[in-house]
């Protein structure tokens, strides 16, 4: 199944102050929906389970499919992080015949900053304080359009 891939992160894009904010949630659904994108985490909530457990509730609550899975901690830059899990994934692992057709990160870090090369067309930056908005929304669904 051809696929589309959101590496997200959750601090500055989904999370104000420990807590998930619901509108950004929903602009996050509204992304999944128009682009039937998948999403793995790249944030440093990947590390701990009962974050992890914190995303997974919150999209079952607003109906979006469970993570893919999450980068590993392999490279100097989340940029490297994000390039060692596509080069890595192997659909076997998760029963599902996934052939990745477009990916986009949306992030509050500048990404295009650190590799400017690897991100051009790919990347999508929030402002720590507003996350994912109206704005953010139309630029992610032109990326993976």
């Amino acid at each position: 199944m051809e696929t589309k891939i959101i590496f997200l992160d959750i601090d500055g894009v989904l999370c104000f102050r420990k807590e998930i904010d619901q509108k950004c949630l929903e602009n996050l659904k509204t992304i999944v929906d128009v682009t039937s994108t998948r999403i793995v985490l790249s944030s440093s909530w990947r590390f701990f389970p009962k974050s992890r457990a914190k995303v997974e509730s919150s999209f079952k609550q607003i109906g979006i499919d469970p993570l893919l899975g999450w980068t590993s901690s392999r490279g100097k830059t989340r940029v490297d992080e994000i390039y060692h899990w596509l080069k890595d994934f192997d659909n076997k692992t998760i029963h599902e015949d996934i052939f990745i057709t477009k990916w986009i990160a949306i992030d509050d870090m500048d990404l295009f900053k650190l590799d400017a090369k690897r991100m051009q067309d790919h990347f999508v930056m929030t402002m720590p304080l507003n996350g994912i908005t109206e704005e953010t929304i139309k630029e992610a669904i032109m990326l993976l359009s």
